[in-house]
């Protein structure tokens, strides 16, 4: 590849780009490590229903980094792409777009048309997420992707699911659960901890009368009014203390030391004091009168563990229906277990106070239910309180406590298995592992695991209605079964199941023409005699099989095939128009070459439709609906079916719940015996296929499908739940690859990596998972990634306009500097606050000083091979300065290595940061001369290696910058092909680096005093006195003869003294003065030269107009002043040249001065 060695811009990472594509470097990096170890990486699927953003750059590149230096390292690090699909995201999206508003709306809309457009819109955004993929440099397999909505992914779920079955460990229960009433499901803990805002609302402090007392009420605190209605109870702690206090006419119950708070506004007098034991038993009027909820166990006081004196009264108001612990007081005590509230979050009845049909959580409900129990002297106070509230974490409506009735995962169960698996785990940042994590771990919770929802995986739970409500214990036992495989629907079939043998018509002449023909025929196309009698010698085959019925396409050829083989086995033909060939439109009767040169690629022949024909979803279509008819029909028959290739391919492929491109294997098959009498054999299945023909185990097709009953010989229904889409991508390490229908496993993972909040989500998921399975950690390592928020520290969204475009990046600044932004701003776990002069900072300090460096050694070395390895061999002659940088890229290698295999990334990255400042503003500073002098080779022997090792070393993190050098150091293949680099340690000299930095800090206290002096770095001194080395307290540091020649030249002084202190003579001789003004003419004119265009091989004439001060230095150092600017000769003039290359004129020393150069 031939990539300029222009300064690096974002057109130059496109022609990269062009690169990898066009020599298919990823796949030559897998296939270089074939035969390795393998490295497992798990890549956390996206939804392709909405654009990418920053933050998943963000995630891409640290996943990409690390699957690249394992890659480098000698690792086959297979990287699968996946697809999330299911889910409310999606649903909610399409409810959008189709104007539904309600689950009412779905299902008379239809569910199945529902779905197919829930399908449709996942993949919306699918080329803008490749695309993003593929520019930012992240190397996936986006060929051959997990989706999470095919059927065998689904399978592979199914399998899961019922294998927790069958361990007793999914449940279906009546309780409370976090609900969303817009979608009209219950959500899991994880979703829930995922969408908490701190909201300010009201609170309601109220009075609830106590029966037989005169003006004595017990104080209760709630800060969901909506509940209210629903009160049958109260609790109280049994030790708490518990005050009776005198306001105005009326005495009010409540904790001993929250009197102060409740009680703040009135004046107040304590009566006695009780402890809640005293309290059990007495009765209360209730605050809405509800015939319903009376019983003689309401409107009573109970003890409870759960009350405290933190915040409220001390006393709990119990609503069983509408909280967790109010839900077990209930059970415990009896209590009434009748909704107030309906599915939709609205109020069932008035209940007295106008609230029938009213959202619970509206403004005007709670409004309502003030004024009621004002109007009934029953509230106390309101007042505001901020709290955190959970909201649903895809339509951000409040969520309710709801009881109803779930499907559960018995996770608490697993819990002390979650908590050790955690021990095995490598988090990075560290503190999640027993934090934010681990925490969550601890407080595990059954996992509401089944929703009331559409497009989702079904809940594969059948159930049997008679033997359910069955009083024989053996016959409730076998009510219900967990369907884990397709061939499980076979084996409980309530019908014995067809066998179907697929024939293609024998050769006939279009065949033998090279002819497409399909229905209306052109021309007759007969079976040719070789046809026929290759048909003929099948007929005892068929004999063997037991022929019980034959269908057959009404074609000419097809007709004769089958005649031939139903007169011999004395069977009737029936005929369908299904089973005709492809429809081949406008290209009917024309050749084999013209029909496959309108797809170009096969699987082109699923969506391309010719004119007035067919293609193959339509083929596909109509034979499957053939075979359901024959299905719905027949049963236990052996069915010969005669037709053409397409169609039975088609037909035989999505039946047995193939992808597209399997289809064109199965083909293959199909015609290896060439191209006539060829036969395939199936058995019928008990499978639910969509109005497409395609295998489909989404609702409403899986609803439809009913399967016998093992115990009563009767039909069963599934349940109507889906269930939880994290689970989905939880259970990715397992249907990724079809397991365990297909063996291949890679299990755990060795390395994962998101943003921080799928320690709620996806790192939750796949731990459960992996422990539901018996498996163990799910992966070994992980880097938790900080939220990306604005420059001011603010979460990102449309409505603040804060959104940053990673496309606008990267087309200014480009991908490289982006990542090395991410990398190196701060550690991963971190809060990124996005600054773009940040990203630019990126830019300047680290890529496009690494691109001067590699323009600097394009334009100024002299090196070939040979060179190269000569010098590296003489380490010891070999000057002190490429000692040092040669010790300092080998210990950068080391650091960055150590911190790679740790994972810590940014402590990788910052090492290499630190390096490029060494190599640029110190070595290639102070190496400028030799370039031009007698160490040429050598100088640039060293530039090169350094360039090379730098480019393997940075292609992890920044893989376009390190190609970019790689190539322009004179590599053709890839610098993804290579080793990642190893330290040498007999290169590392720590005691030269220390010297250095004596050097380099001794040279800062240099120039520092020249800054204090005014006087320019150009404009040579005489003396530099530095503190006597024998005072140093660091005897390694001690600076040798020759590193003092360093110090001499960066801070441009002719000698070193040593004494006390650090001190400069800024005394300025005539020479000196003079040496000066010649620097002062050289870099002018090094200028021009650069502005110019020109090459240092390139000559020139100069020609200068100024004082006869300024005539007299030049002619003076004349031979200096050439050497320097790589003049032929320097001309003194009298007037201004003209036809010159370049001229300028400037000020020294307040005097006018013109240059001008000829080339």
């Amino acid at each position: 590849m031939k990539i300029m060695a222009e300064l690096f811009n974002p057109k130059t990472e496109e022609k990269i780009l062009e690169f990898w594509k066009r020599e298919r470097v990823f796949e030559k990096s897998l296939k270089l490590r074939q035969p390795a170890s393998k490295f497992i990486f798990y890549e956390g699927p996206p939804s392709a229903n909405g654009r990418p953003g920053i933050h998943h750059v963000l995630s891409r590149v640290y996943k990409d980094i690390i699957c690249r230096y394992k890659t480098m390292t000698g690792f086959y690090v297979g990287r699968k792409a996946g697809w999330d699909t299911h889910g409310l995201p999606v649903e909610l999206q399409v409810e959008k777009e189709l104007g539904l508003k309600n689950k009412k709306e779905i299902e008379k809309y239809g569910v199945g048309k529902f779905n197919q457009k829930a399908q449709e819109t996942v993949w919306r955004y699918k080329e803008e997420w490749d695309k993003l993929t593929e520019r930012i440099g992240f190397w996936l397999d986006l060929k051959n992707p997990y989706i999470t909505y095919e059927p065998h992914y689904i399978e592979s779920v199914w399998q899961i699911i019922a294998r927790i079955w069958k361990q007793n460990l999914l449940y279906e229960d009546f309780k409370v659960v976090p609900y969303c009433a817009r979608c009209g499901t219950a959500l899991s803990s994880h979703e829930v901890a995922q969408g908490y805002e701190n909201v300010l609302e009201n609170s309601v402090y109220l009075k609830f009368k106590l029966k037989n007392s005169k003006n004595t009420f017990i104080l209760s605190w709630t800060t969901t009014p909506w509940t209210l209605p629903g009160n049958v109870a109260l609790a109280v702690g049994r030790d708490i203390k518990y005050d009776f206090v005198k306001v105005n006419n009326e005495t009010l119950i409540l904790a001993q030391n929250l009197k102060k708070d409740v009680l703040e506004e009135f004046s107040q007098k304590v009566l006695k004091t009780v402890s809640g034991k005293d309290l059990i038993g007495l009765n209360y009027e209730s605050l809405f009168d509800i015939r319903q909820l009376k019983n003689d166990k309401s409107y009573k006081i109970y003890p409870a563990g759960f009350v405290n004196t933190e915040e409220g009264t001390g006393i709990v108001h119990i609503a069983p229906m509408y909280g967790v612990d109010d839900f077990n007081l209930g059970n415990f005590a009896g209590l009434s277990k009748i909704h107030t509230v309906n599915l939709e979050g609205k109020f069932i009845e008035d209940f007295g106070a106008g609230l029938k049909n009213l959202a619970v959580k509206s403004q005007r409900a709670e409004n309502l239910i003030i004024q009621h129990l004002k109007n009934s002297g029953n509230l106390l106070r309101v007042k505001k309180y901020q709290h955190d509230y959970p909201f649903c974490w895809r339509c951000a409506s409040p969520l309710l406590y709801y009881a109803k009735t779930s499907w559960f995962i018995r996770m608490e169960k697993l819990k002390k298995k979650l908590v050790a698996n955690n021990r095995k785990i490598n988090w990075v940042p560290s503190h999640i592992k027993n934090g934010r994590f681990g925490e969550w771990l601890k407080e595990v919770k059954d996992w509401a695991f089944s929703r009331e929802r559409y497009w989702g995986t079904p809940l594969p739970i059948w159930r049997c209605k008679d033997c359910l409500a069955s009083p024989d214990p053996a016959k409730r036992g076998g009510a219900q079964i967990a369907v884990g495989s397709l061939s499980a629907f076979d084996e409980l079939s309530p019908k014995k199941l067809n066998k179907y043998i697929f024939l293609r018509h024998g050769e006939a002449e279009n065949n033998r023409q090279k002819i497409v023909s399909s229905y209306p025929e052109k021309k007759k196309y007969p079976l040719t005699i070789k046809g026929a009698k290759e048909i003929e010698k099948l007929i005892p085959w068929f004999k063997k099989k037991n022929i019980d019925l034959i269908f057959s396409s009404d074609l000419l050829r097809t007709k004769e095939t089958a005649q031939i083989i139903a007169g011999a086995l004395n069977k009737k033909i029936t005929y369908d128009k299904q089973l005709r060939e492809h429809d081949f439109g406008a290209y009917n009767g024309r050749t084999h070459e013209d029909w496959h040169s309108l797809f170009g690629d096969k699987t082109n022949q699923y969506s391309i439709r010719p004119p007035s024909g067919e293609n193959l979803k339509d083929v596909q279509k109509r034979m499957i609906d053939f075979l359901k008819m024959v299905d719905k029909k027949y049963e236990n028959k052996t069915i010969l079916i005669i037709s053409h290739a397409n169609p039975i391919i088609a037909a035989v492929s999505a039946y047995q719940g193939y992808k597209n491109e399997e289809t064109f294997n199965l083909g293959k098959k199909y015609t290896i015996d060439g191209i006539t009498g060829s036969i395939l054999e199936i058995t019928g299945h008990n499978w639910p296929y969509n109005n497409e023909g395609n295998l489909d185990l989404h609702r409403p097709y899986v609803d439809e499908l009913p399967l016998k009953c093992g115990k009563c010989g009767e039909s069963m229904k599934r349940v109507k739940e889906v269930i939880d889409v994290w689970f989905d991508s939880g259970a990715m390490p397992f249907a990724q690859f079809h397991y365990p229908f297909n063996k291949k496993l890679e299990y755990p993972a060795d390395f994962i990596s998101e943003g921080v909040d799928q320690t709620r989500g996806w790192f939750y998921t796949l731990h459960a998972v992996g422990a539901l399975m018996g498996k163990g950690p799910a992966y070994k390592n992980v880097i938790s990634l900080g939220h990306i928020l604005d420059e001011k520290g603010e979460k990102m969204s449309k409505s603040k306009g804060n959104i940053i475009d990673p496309w606008e990046v990267i087309d200014k600044y480009g991908i490289d500097a982006l990542r090395w932004y991410f990398f190196t701003i701060n550690p991963p776990g971190e809060p990124k606050h996005f600054s773009i002069r940040d990203v630019e900072d990126k830019l300047r300090r680290f890529v496009l000083t690494l691109s001067n460096v590699l323009i600097f050694y394009k334009t100024y070395s002299k090196v070939s091979k040979s060179d190269f390895y000569n010098y590296y061999r003489s380490w010891t002659s070999m000057a002190s300065l490429d000692q040092w940088i040669l010790s300092r890229l080998h210990q950068t290698i080391k650091e960055t290595r150590k911190n790679l295999e740790k994972y810590e990334v940014t402590q990788a990255a910052r090492p290499i940061d630190e390096f490029i400042d060494d190599l640029s503003r110190w070595w290639l500073r102070r190496s400028r001369d030799r370039f031009s002098g007698k160490e040429l080779n050598a100088v640039s022997a060293v530039l090169k290696n350094v360039i090379e090792e730098l480019s393997k070393l940075i292609a992890p993190f920044t893989p376009f910058l390190a190609e970019y050098l790689w190539h322009n150091a004179g590599n053709k293949e890839s610098v993804h092909l290579e080793d990642y680099p190893k330290a040498n340690t007999k290169y590392i000299n720590v005691k030269l680096e220390e010297q250095m930095a004596a050097v380099r800090n001794t040279a800062a206290k240099g120039l520092a005093l020249r800054a204090e002096a005014g006087i320019k770095v150009r404009q040579p001194l005489q003396k530099f006195q530095i503190p006597n080395p024998k005072s140093q307290t660091k005897p390694k540091a001690q600076i040798p003869n020759e590193l003092l020649e360093l110090i001499k030249d960066e801070v441009n002084i002719k000698e070193i003294i040593f004494g006390d202190k650090f001190e400069l003579d800024t005394k300025i001789t005539a020479e000196l003065r003079e040496e000066g003004l010649i620097r002062d003419l050289a870099r002018q004119i090094q200028g021009m030269r650069k502005d110019g265009g020109l090459t240092p091989k390139d000559a020139i004439m100069v020609y200068i107009k100024g004082g006869a001060d300024l005539k007299k230095i030049v002619s003076k150092l004349q031979k200096t002043l050439i050497s320097e600017v790589g003049a032929k000769k320097i001309e003194f003039v009298g007037v201004v040249k003209d036809g010159l290359l370049i001229d300028r004129h400037f000020k020294m020393e307040n005097e006018d001065v013109w240059i001008g150069i000829r080339h």
